[in-house]
């Protein structure tokens, strides 16, 4: 991985929130630009019954000090966990929005996740903090959950609370996204050994256990329409192989 390129791609990522003020502002999830700074791509569910004048991104295009931009516009795609959506950024060239789309992935291609998920382990209340996660495409499939059916990866990590609406990007090319983070698809627990011991006449059991979860992304593909209605202009045609 290009370790200077990879520094510049926080500047891509941003945090959602309804308002402003501090005290006042709720965090809603992950979000990262896209081929234009103004342009931003993140999970619908991040923004779903938020009024959009509420809804602001701090992130590197934005005013100094805060970096706090509005939202300005909304396309919601259909079907999909995903919304597209415009900011007007002053300052926008400090961003290094994402340059390039990738529509299909490969079966255990390499892909990076990047985002906000809540630090659980920090003090009340919550705090979100920036994370890196790096796996496999272990299949792509349809995925359907709350009525929604869309083209999906499943992945080879956790996608935790708060990195909802974060890039999935390649991990030998990290200017290409492919998806956006939605939710956990599965989770299960392991058994790996058990082990029995007896001490003073009781059989003492004990078992070692492991909590495997599976994150899930929407295909980027899925918003294509909504991109192009955005930026006004047609982006390239998607790659000849099959996806769901």
């Amino acid at each position: 991985m290009d370790r200077q390129a990879f520094r510049r791609t926080p500047a891509g990522t941003g945090l959602l929130f309804d308002g402003v003020e501090v005290g006042d502002r709720c965090y809603l999830g992950s979000c990262f630009s896209l081929i234009e700074p103004t342009i931003f791509l993140t999970a619908a569910h991040c923004l779903e019954g938020i009024p959009p004048e509420r809804v602001c991104i701090n992130h590197h295009g934005g005013p100094p000090p805060n970096l706090f931009t509005q939202v300005r516009r909304i396309e919601w795609v259909q079907g999909a966990d995903l919304a597209v959506f415009e900011t007007d950024a002053p300052g926008a060239n400090w961003a290094a929005p994402f340059k390039k789309l990738k529509y299909v992935a490969d079966l255990g291609e390499e892909i990076c996740a990047l985002g906000y998920p809540h630090d659980l382990t920090s003090q009340v209340p919550a705090k979100e903090t920036p994370r890196f996660f790096r796996g496999t495409v272990q299949r792509p499939f349809l995925f359907e959950r709350s009525g929604r059916r869309y083209s999906a990866y499943e992945l080879s990590f956790p996608c935790p609370p708060g990195l909802s609406g974060g890039p999935l990007f390649l991990a030998d090319d990290i200017s290409t996204v492919i998806g956006v983070v939605t939710e956990n698809f599965e989770t299960y627990t392991v058994q790996h050994e058990v082990v029995e011991e007896s001490r003073s006449g009781e059989v003492i059991r004990r078992e070692a256990r492991s909590v495997i979860t599976y994150g899930v992304a929407a295909n980027i593909f899925s918003a294509l329409s909504a991109i192009e209605k955005l930026l006004g202009r047609r982006l390239p045609d998607p790659e000849p192989e099959c996806y769901p």
